[in-house]
């Protein structure tokens, strides 16, 4: 099966925004799609009222197609971020080598698009993904902070406390022991 039309779509953060939006594509008949976090691969072109109609469900459930190539360049760098954070990966790269290969463009490009659009850096963006998931490992009460560092790979708990502290402006103990768990949409991290 060759697909041919390719829609990308933003906010799809989740193995669960790909089942929404695998079940509002059968709602229209649309059985042979293949979704991915922030695509949808097509066999064929959709007509205009159909796609107009998919169009308008994907916003009411929060999401939205992209057709500007920068934004579409915008979201897929969120999206390869997010996948590296939330499958607890090491990088074993630097994060620009690493968008510069895997979206196949150059990095200085990238990075400056994504400063224009989004007013923060990619490595910004980075980091903020990352005290998101500690934030909720520690709002799940089972790891220590040591263990929440080395599973997120940081050199050290003091390297984490820092850099949590940077960001949430309370050191994580401060966090934990508050259990005022203010966690954030992953979507929505951008301050």
């Amino acid at each position: 099966m060759e697909y041919s039309v390719v829609l990308h779509v933003k906010n799809m953060v989740c193995y669960r925004c790909v089942l929404v939006v695998e079940q509002e594509l059968k709602k229209l008949g649309i059985l042979e799609a293949k979704v991915q976090l922030g695509r949808i691969a097509l066999l064929y072109t959709l007509s205009e009222q159909t796609l107009r109609s998919f169009e308008l469900r994907l916003k009411q459930l929060g999401f939205e197609l992209l057709i500007e190539k920068q934004e579409i360049l915008i979201e897929n760098i969120k999206q390869l971020i997010i996948d590296i954070v939330q499958k607890d990966s090491r990088l074993s790269t630097k994060l620009s080598y690493l968008i510069s290969e895997s979206l196949a463009i150059d990095y200085s490009y990238a990075s400056k698009i994504f400063s224009e659009r989004e007013s923060i850096t990619i490595e910004k963006y980075y980091i903020y993904q990352r005290i998101e998931r500690v934030k909720e490992y520690i709002s799940y009460g089972e790891m220590t902070l040591l263990e929440i560092a080395s599973k997120m790979y940081y050199n050290d708990l003091s390297h984490l406390s820092k850099q949590f502290k940077s960001v949430m402006g309370v050191s994580p103990s401060q966090y934990k022991k508050e259990q005022n768990y203010n966690r954030n949409y992953i979507d929505k991290i951008i301050t």
